[in-house]
């Protein structure tokens, strides 16, 4: 099945899901809609983060400056660019009305005011130019990801805009979480994500990556190598490019005025030049009367820093005129390679693009809006899916030239023939020309399907690769099934019964060659059947001992984790039984020094000489009374010497001392005798007056 063969049962599958839902006005018109899109030009819609530099990338693209750059967000609203044979803007609002702006001339300033609308008051905007660039595509400038205009009306309706044109062209100036989120939404649905071909992402402003040096497109080209071979971002897209959008812009619309002044700076002095390049306010400040500050500040506005200093080495190394120029620098700027990458992938490829266009909206109706009755059409959407072929050889012909897969160089050659990039014949796929005859073409099939049915069974190539090789290998069998399906076609007839002969005999050849190809096609199948069968027996044997060693584990785990429990249990047991058993006896201990103090009080209650006055002097052990005079008469006859009679005033006081009055507690003080205070309290502290 070709491509305007995939298109044509895209259409009528489209066409039975209008007619089924011809009961509900609104999804009805939204699918008449569609219908009506798809013999319209390739759209394709340019999207990314703010300040990506969307708009100039457009105007590089249909080479006019059409759409307003600012140094500011300004698109608010989605506008369409699209082909028209006199200049002519269209306003659509929310509730379907659509207002025509009369204008004589297109210009930034007029578009620029209208994309400051508000989106709940203006839906789209209808920019048609009589611009060639326009006349095979149409392009869509969306509002940047994460803008105003975004944040107000929601990703969900971003992401079907996108889902509503035929192909994206993603700016980003480095991939980020935003990024990959944005294109996860817009590739969500089913039809989407098994046909992963109309999205190319571009590096813009690729001269400012790094420092913004000399190397930085050289930094850029690295950074586009490793997202291209990275599975998360080339599960949505094949090409990584990086671009300098304000130098492809500049060059597609340069004049032979901005080559002369460019000339003219390529001839100064090497001093003179780098000293006027070296910062963008010298540039344009310098003394040089020859080119007034005005037209320097605008050809600085035009190509940047980097572009006129790209261009002054381009001028003094041989480019001679301004077609020369302009050639080179769209070179150098990427804008040369990215026209070339969507023009292999979008125009080239419209009608697949355009059929999976229409089985997408088939599958957002019948997922938003299932009724009683829609198994008929889900499984024709189901089948169609399944045998696009095609999808598959345009995914692997996106991956062979964005150089995802890589085979050697003439497999590599082989397999992009097989995939129809040379043409869609059988002639074609094999290499051979126009001429060849039937059985050159059974044999160089036999020859190549024999040669990729080996590629197959290498054990050296990695998922991506074996996917390419079974797409190529589908390919070749088709080119045979097509042969074994053309041989039942007459043949000429000649005059010549030798002819006739000969003619019958390759007929026969042919017809047993075909019939040879037609079983080896079919022991293929039946053996690529048995290894389907038997690789989803070992995935589901290994999906059980998988699930058998995660139930092994959890049962492990949830013992370990008992065990640690019950262990952590008894250990908390213990420590409270300690701390209780040292808390008793500690409590024991309290209580027996208590008894005893008690007692102790108790005993000294009872017996009188116990009194704390007592206690007190016998602590102190001072001698008093009759004591002091025995020991003072016992001292005095241990060292032989004679007793000294007392003075006047010793007699007095010895009369007065307290061993000569009543003791206890009804003694009378003496007034003239020092009182004593005696503490009490069981301390047996005292206080002396």
């Amino acid at each position: 099945m070709s491509a305007e063969a995939l298109l044509e049962r895209a259409k009528g599958l489209l066409l039975r899901t209008m007619t089924f839902y011809r009961d509900d006005p609104r999804t009805s018109t939204w699918l008449r809609d569609r219908l009506e899109r798809l013999d319209q030009p390739l759209r394709i819609a340019v999207s990314g983060r703010v300040k990506s530099g969307k708009s100039t990338l457009i105007n590089a693209l249909i080479g006019t400056d059409l759409a307003p750059t600012d140094a500011e967000e300004r698109t608010q609203v989605t506008t369409f660019y699209q082909y028209g044979p006199e200049p002519k803007i269209m306003v659509h609002t929310p509730h379907g009305a659509v207002q025509n702006i009369p204008v004589s001339t297109l210009d930034s300033t007029t578009i620029r005011d209208l994309q400051h609308w508000r989106p709940d008051e203006v839906s789209r905007l209808v920019i048609e130019s009589p611009t060639p660039g326009l006349q095979a595509i149409t392009l869509i400038e969306t509002p940047g990801v994460a803008s105003a205009a975004v944040q107000e009306t929601g990703r969900s309706a971003l992401a079907q805009i996108l889902s509503e044109s035929d192909a994206v062209l993603y700016l980003t100036r480095y991939p980020r979480q935003t990024d990959l989120q944005f294109l996860q939404s817009v590739n969500e649905l089913q039809t989407a994500r098994s046909v992963p071909i109309n999205t190319v992402v571009a590096f813009s402003r690729a001269d400012e990556t790094g420092d913004g040096g000399s190397d930085a497109l050289a930094a850029a080209q690295r950074i586009a190598e490793r997202y291209r071979t990275d599975p998360t971002l080339s599960a949505f897209a094949q090409h990584f490019i990086p671009v300098v959008g304000l130098l492809g812009q500049a060059s597609s619309t340069m004049t032979e005025d901005d080559f002369k002044v460019l000339a003219y700076l390529a001839r100064l002095s090497d001093n003179d030049r780098d000293t006027l390049l070296l910062s963008a306010e010298r540039f344009i400040k310098a003394g040089l009367e020859a080119v007034p500050s005005e037209i320097r500040q605008r050809l600085l506005e035009r190509f940047g820093h980097f572009g006129i200093a790209r261009s002054l080495e381009l001028v003094r190394g041989g480019a001679d005129t301004a077609q020369q120029l302009q050639q080179e620098l769209l070179e150098i700027s990427g804008l040369t390679t990215l026209q070339e990458t969507v023009h292999s992938q979008f125009v080239e490829r419209q009608d697949a693009l355009r059929a999976r266009s229409a089985l997408l909206a088939v599958d957002m109706v019948l997922r938003a809006n299932p009724r009683p009755g829609v198994q008929q059409l889900l499984g024709e959407f189901e089948r169609v899916l399944s045998n696009a072929h095609e999808w598959n050889e345009l995914r692997v012909l996106s991956a062979l030239d964005s150089g995802q897969v890589r085979f050697s160089r003439p497999l590599q050659a082989e397999a992009k023939r097989l995939l129809g990039a040379s043409g869609h014949s059988a002639q074609a796929r094999l290499g051979l020309d126009g001429s060849a005859m039937g059985a050159d073409l059974a044999d160089e099939a036999t020859t190549t399907l024999s040669r990729w049915r080996e590629q197959a069974v290498n054990p050296l190539l990695d998922r991506a690769h074996r996917d390419a090789v079974r797409t190529v290998l589908r390919s070749a069998e088709r080119v045979i099934l097509h042969q074994i399906q053309n041989q039942g076609q007459p043949q000429p007839h000649t005059a010549h019964r030798g002819q006739q002969a000969q003619a019958q005999q390759a007929q026969a050849q042919q017809q047993a060659e075909a019939e040879r190809a037609r079983q080896a096609a079919e022991a293929e199948q039946a053996r690529r059947a048995a290894e389907a069968e038997q690789a989803r027996q070992a995935a589901e044997a290994e999906r059980a001992r998988q699930a058998a060693e995660a139930e092994r584990a959890r049962q492990a785990e949830q013992a370990r984790q008992a065990a640690e429990a019950e262990q952590a249990r008894q250990a908390e047991q213990s420590r409270r039984a300690a701390e209780a058993e040292r808390a008793r006896q500690a409590a024991e201990a309290e209580q027996a020094r208590q008894a005893a103090e008690w007692a102790n009080q108790s005993r000294s209650a009872d017996d009188p000489s116990r009194t704390p006055a007592t206690q007190f002097l016998q602590q102190h052990d001072r001698p008093t009374g009759r004591r002091a005079l025995r020991e003072g008469a016992s001292n005095a006859t241990s060292t032989g010497g004679r007793r000294r009679a007392p003075e006047p005033d010793e007699r007095a006081g010895r009369s007065r001392s307290s061993v000569n009055q009543p003791t206890g507690s009804h003694a009378k003080p003496d007034p003239d005798a020092p009182s004593h205070h005696v503490d009490p309290t069981p301390s047996g502290r005292h206080s002396r007056n």
